[in-house]
């Protein structure tokens, strides 16, 4: 009896954007620094901004007061604000944004009626406060960014004393609002964002197995084979990126029962993950029997099963374990590495189901070891946060000084385009400017159609969808963000200020093009940061740890698990640094070279390497007899090329791409496999 499962939709904005957003698309754009999560659509956060913002505007129109349409701005700012997680920590957030933002309203506000002699360097210094605030962690990094937008705003809107007090007061009724909203009138689950996170890891994995049944000739083929990197970068990425926001939730948000849940499902589907990548290379090398496909078949279906209970706390567990029941029945008797692998994706599974179900253990106290030991990084930070926040606050004075000089119509989206622009990184900043301009052109005409076509009944009506669709896709791109923002901004423009048309949707297209590109050129001339290094260091860097994992894997080292364990994200992490490193190279040369290609050439090579070793641990931890004994003898002899005595240690100087190349050669990575099929040794990403 065959059995069909198809995983249950978790909403159906989420179902439409999978769909919509095809996996190599996300990997094309994750490659460049561009996310890409569908599965991080929140259609409740979307739905209580769409109610606090448009009963604003609602009471704007029907009072006829448009300056009430700084409580619409400061209802959106204040959710877009809203981290996430246990109540009190939301609570301090909204609340100290929204007395921020009220002080800064009146004093930027009063400032600027004296003239820009005096509201500019004003600007310039809070904007530097608002930067410095990247010392204080996440949350403190997003207020200061926020902060600093009603700073830019406030400056154009020159008022007098009292009239500055009046704004305030709007900006203080909006923020209030929607903090009433947020946390009385409509909760959150707080965890979602990283369950779904976890599950969508759990997805990706089924993929990567459903992919292993189209056979060996679509693996092999070229395009197939960039794509299974791809592929294996993003779960790579994704279990790194998803463990770094689960490990830094504050230590009086440990005690909940599912956030000690999360981290051992990311161990898991680490564990899992090494499994397919041994599944991968055996299929490349020979054809699947029907036996293994009948595993595949069934593994994918198990993954599907435990995305779907780690994306529903409350979804029913009784599938999951039948289906790991299944697979050790159809595996209790297959000696294969694909049996001993799905047994072992089976009793990972079962440790999931465990792990779901257990109490979480006693906590530090909060301001103990976990705050104190993070304190010191926080020292280390300080060159670069005000490196950043003082190149911030003259890109900020550059954009200010361009729109007075050209007499620009609604300046502060050029100086509001820097501020969200710049990052301590420059190259984080240029996918970011180009997000930001492709949105802004994008979403500015398509608001100008909107306002000219459209009767100012409609236009109110449709700051309820547009609200919503850009606080529920925040998270999911900031291309789409930019997009869904521009229109809910020129149409909120365009009610108060009925009549201007088409020149809303130009005016905002223009200025943020105009910031982005100051913000953009801010990072790269003001005291630019010290370029990493090169291409050849980064593959030197991943050959480095992909030889380091092979040796402890392999035996030849005495290590324990956990130093593996290490060694192994390690080489995989590296290796995908560089491989995203050649592709950037490529995009900015713009043509192939050969110091490129074997660039390339070689990580593939260590992606085999890794993978190899990867088979030769789990076959050695399984049957200890079963290790390839050439290999660490070949391995030997490469560290002794090197001058690299120690594994334990980094060697004396990083190999060029020539002396990698031959190594790698004497090693056999590429060719030696062939010899062996039954080892089946993976071709993937440790």
């Amino acid at each position: 009896m065959k059995t069909k499962l198809r995983p249950r939709p978790s909403g159906a904005l989420r179902t439409l954007s999978r769909r919509m957003t095809p996996t190599p698309l996300t990997h094309w754009l994750g490659m460049r620094a561009i996310s890409m999560a569908p599965e991080q659509i929140a259609l409740r956060e979307g739905l209580r901004a769409a109610v606090a913002v448009g009963i604003m505007m609602a009471l704007a129109l029907a009072l006829d007061v448009p300056l009430m349409a700084w409580s619409a701005f400061a209802a959106f700012w204040t959710c877009l604000v809203d981290p996430g997680g246990p109540l009190a920590i939301r609570l301090r957030t909204l609340l100290t944004f929204g007395m921020v933002g009220t002080v800064l309203a009146a004093i930027m506000s009063m400032a600027s009626g004296y003239g820009p002699v005096m509201a500019a360097p004003l600007l310039a210094l809070i904007v530097l406060g608002c930067g410095l605030g990247r010392l204080r962690g996440a949350t403190a990094t997003q207020i200061g960014v926020l902060a600093a937008i009603v700073a830019v705003v406030a400056i154009c809107y020159p008022m007098t004393p009292q009239g500055a007090l009046g704004l305030a007061g709007l900006f203080a009724l909006g923020a209030g609002w929607a903090t009433l909203v947020c946390i009385v009138a409509w909760p959150v689950d707080a965890y979602a964002p990283l369950r779904r996170a976890c599950a969508e890891i759990f997805r990706e994995e089924g993929r990567m197995t459903r992919r292993m049944l189209r056979g060996r000739d679509v693996a092999l083929s070229t395009g197939t084979r960039g794509s299974i990197g791809a592929h294996r970068r993003e779960i790579r990425s994704r279990i790194e990126r998803t463990r770094t926001r689960i490990e830094i939730l504050s230590p009086d948000a440990a005690g909940s029962q599912t956030r000690a849940a999360l981290l051992p499902a990311l161990e898991i589907c680490d564990r899992i993950f090494v499994v397919l990548i041994a599944f991968e290379h055996a299929v490349v090398l020979t054809p699947a029997s029907p036996t293994t496909r009948r595993i595949l078949r069934h593994l994918q279906l198990l993954l599907e099963r435990a995305a779907r209970v780690v994306g529903h706390p409350a979804a029913d567990m009784t599938a999951l374990r039948r289906q790991i029941a299944r697979i050790d029945t159809l595996c209790a008797h297959e000696g294969s590495l694909y049996g001993r692998g799905a047994r072992t994706c089976a009793a990972a599974l079962r440790d999931l189901l465990v792990a779901l179900h257990e109490t979480p253990g006693p906590l530090l106290p909060a301001g103990q070891d976990g705050r104190r030991a993070a304190q010191p990084g926080k020292w280390r930070d300080w060159p670069v946060a005000v490196r950043h926040a003082t190149r911030l606050s003259v890109s900020v004075m550059v954009a200010y000084g361009i729109t007075l000089a050209f007499a620009l119509p609604f300046a502060y989206w050029a100086m509001m385009a820097v501020v969200v622009v710049m990052q301590p990184q420059g190259m984080t900043t240029l996918p970011r400017t180009i997000e930001r301009v492709v949105g802004s052109i994008v979403g500015g005409l398509l608001a100008a159609i909107m306002g000219v076509v459209m009767p100012v009944w409609l236009i109110l009506v449709m700051i309820f969808p547009l609200a919503a669709a850009t606080i529920a896709l925040r998270a999911v791109n900031y291309t789409l963000l930019v997009l869904f923002m521009t229109q809910l901004f020129v149409l909120v423009t365009d009610l108060v200020s009925p009549g201007v048309g088409w020149d809303v949707g130009l005016a905002r297209s223009v200025n943020n093009i105009i910031g982005s590109l100051v913000g953009l050129a801010g990072c790269l001339l003001l005291w630019p940061e010290r370029r990493g290094p090169g291409l050849a260091a980064q593959v030197a860097d991943a050959f480095i740890a992909n030889i380091r994992y092979a040796v402890l894997a392999s035996g030849a080292h005495a290590a324990g698990r956990e130093k593996i364990e290490q060694a192994r994200r390690m080489a995989g992490t590296t290796s995908t640094r560089a491989e995203i490193q050649c592709q950037q190279t490529r995009l900015e040369g713009l043509r192939r070279s050969a110091r490129l290609d074997r660039a390339e050439q070689i990580l593939l090579a260590l992606r085999q390497m890794a993978g190899r070793a990867s088979v030769t641990w789990m076959e050695r931890s399984l049957s200890p007899s079963s290790a390839d004994a050439p290999f660490p003898a070949r391995f030997e002899q490469v560290m002794r090329q090197m001058d690299w005595p120690d594994i334990t240690a980094p060697p004396h100087a990083l190999p060029t791409l020539d002396e990698m190349a031959g190594m790698l050669h004497l090693l056999d990575v590429t060719h030696g496999e062939s010899r062996d099929v039954v080892a089946s040794v993976p071709s993937g990403s440790a």
